[in-house]
C-alpha cells in the first residue's frame, strides 16, 4: 500500500488532512501506518486486510467494537472502517493508544513481568466470563456482526476433546467455549508506567475452551522465554492469579495444560506451515521473523 492511497482513505473517512503517514514495525502480518492528522484526535492508526487464520475473513473491527462495548479491556476505539474499492481490501482506522511494546519481555524485571502477566490473567478472565457460547469455531462475518464458522486447517479444541475422551479415568471438563483474543503476546500489548494500555491485533480472535486460551497465554509469557524453574512456578502463578480475581481456573487446568500447549504448538506449526504455500504468506512470515529477532537482540 502506498502512503497516498492511506493518506486518501483517513483523510475522507475522518474529514481530517494527513500531517504525517509512516509504516507500523515490521512483523504484523496486516498493513499497519502511523498516522498524524491536522486536527483532533491527532494521531490514528490505519490496517489494510489482516484476515484471520482460521476462517480468512476480517474481523478485527467488529470483534474490537464488541470487546469495546462490553467490558472494560482496553482496546482501541474503532473510528471508522470501509473497503478499498478498487482493490476490494478492508481497511479499518482506530484510536492511538500511548505505550510502548514490553519486549524483549524475558529481560523486564521479574516484579514487572509479575505484574503484567497478573494484569494479562485478569484481561483474559474478564473477556472469558464475558462472553460464552455454545460451540467453539473460528470467527466470520455476517454483515457488521459476528458469526461463529468452522475453522480451516486443525481444529485444535475438538482436536483436545478427542484425545482427553481416549484417556483412560478421564472426562473433558472444560466443556463452554469462550471469546478469546487468539494471539495474545508480549508483542501486542502496550505498556505505560507499568499499566496496561492496550491489548492490540484481535484479527485471529475466536471461540475455543477457556483452558485452552490460558495454557496458550501462558506458554507465550513465560515458556517461550524458557525461565529456571523458580522464575517459572512464579510467573505462572502470578498469570493464574490475575484470572482468578474474576473467573475461576478451568477445572483440572493444572493438569490438562501441558496438553493444551503441545496442541496450540500443533496447530502453530500447521497455520505456518500453510503461509509457506504463498508468495504474500512466505513475506509475512519473513518479516515476522525479522521482527522476532530484532526484539530478541533488544
Amino acid at each position: 500500500m502506498q502512503p497516498p492511497t492511506v493518506e486518501r482513505v483517513v483523510e475522507t473517512a475522518l474529514d481530517r488532512d494527513v500531517r504525517s503517514c509512516e509504516p507500523a514495525g515490521a512483523g504484523r502480518m496486516a498493513e499497519t501506518y502511523l498516522l498524524t492528522l491536522a486536527g483532533p484526535p491527532g494521531r490514528v492508526v490505519c490496517k489494510f486486510g489482516g484476515s484471520s487464520v482460521r476462517t480468512r475473513e476480517v474481523v478485527e473491527p467488529p470483534v474490537v467494537r464488541l470487546v469495546d462495548r462490553t467490558t472494560d479491556l482496553p482496546v482501541p476505539t474503532v473510528l471508522e472502517t470501509g473497503r478499498l474499492p478498487e482493490a476490494g481490501r478492508q481497511w479499518a482506522v482506530y484510536e492511538f493508544r500511548d505505550g510502548t511494546t514490553p519486549t524483549p519481555f524475558d529481560r523486564l524485571g521479574l516484579p514487572v513481568r509479575e505484574a503484567l502477566l497478573r494484569d494479562v490473567g485478569s484481561a483474559l478472565a474478564r473477556l472469558h466470563a464475558t462472553h460464552q457460547f455454545e460451540q467453539a469455531g473460528g470467527l466470520g462475518r455476517a454483515g457488521d456482526d459476528l458469526r461463529i464458522c468452522t475453522p480451516r486447517g486443525l481444529h485444535v479444541p475438538g482436536k483436545a476433546r478427542e484425545l482427553l475422551q481416549r484417556m483412560p479415568g478421564r472426562r473433558w471438563t472444560d466443556p463452554q467455549p469462550v471469546l478469546t483474543h487468539g494471539d495474545l503476546y508480549p508483542g501486542n500489548l502496550l505498556v505505560e508506567d507499568g499499566e496496561l494500555t492496550a491489548l492490540l491485533d484481535w484479527g485471529n480472535a475466536h471461540v475455543t475452551t477457556a483452558g485452552y486460551a490460558l495454557a496458550r497465554a501462558e506458554l507465550r509469557f513465560v515458556d517461550w522465554f524458557r525461565p529456571g524453574r523458580e522464575e517459572r512456578a512464579s510467573l505462572r502463578a502470578a498469570l493464574r492469579a490475575g484470572y482468578r480475581r474474576h473467573r475461576a481456573l478451568p477445572r483440572d487446568y493444572p493438569r490438562l495444560a501441558t496438553l493444551h500447549k503441545t496442541l496450540w504448538l500443533v496447530q502453530s506449526g500447521e497455520r505456518h506451515l500453510r503461509h509457506t504455500l504463498t508468495s504474500r504468506g512466505r513475506r509475512q512470515l519473513l518479516d515476522h521473523a525479522r521482527s522476532v529477532f530484532t526484539s530478541l537482540r533488544g
